[in-house]
């Protein structure tokens, strides 16, 4: 049996740092309507343009929110599939899978926690149990 406790350690960091950009995007999201319409219309756009980059902004946030969120539940899924051995494989690669997703998908604001969920899903699949072996010789 491998201890999984770097894997487990990582996955959590990585699922904290999702959950607080989550949380600094959906603050971000409150106030960025009103407030980033007029600062652009008082440096010289026009109040269309202004509302359509206010827009773009906020659909980019919401769509982060949402990315954010569910690699953060992701990863608390790998996590509890770490717990026994048999399923360290499959949650290897669901780790590397949303690693690999949550980065590009976020246009490289999840970069630090896909990296730390590529580590550890690297690593759950590369780990095997030591052979321990008894008195006379055989492995258990």
């Amino acid at each position: 049996m491998v201890k999984r406790t770097a894997e487990k350690v990582l996955v959590i960091i990585g699922a904290v740092i999702f959950l607080i950009s989550s949380i600094t995007t959906a603050i971000g999201l409150g106030a960025s309507d009103t407030s980033t319409a007029n600062q652009l219309s008082e440096l010289g756009y026009t109040q269309q343009e202004a509302s359509l980059v206010a827009d773009l902004a906020g659909g980019l946030s919401i769509w982060f929110l949402i990315v954010f969120i569910i690699c953060a539940i992701l990863g608390f899924v790998s996590l509890r599939m770490l717990k026994p051995d048999r399923q360290a494989k499959g949650a290897g690669i669901l780790l590397i899978i949303t690693a690999v997703l949550g980065t590009i998908l976020t246009i490289f604001t999840g970069f630090i926690s896909g990296i730390l969920y590529l580590i550890a899903g690297i690593m759950a699949i590369v780990r095997k149990p030591v052979e321990q072996y008894n008195d006379r010789g055989e492995t258990y």
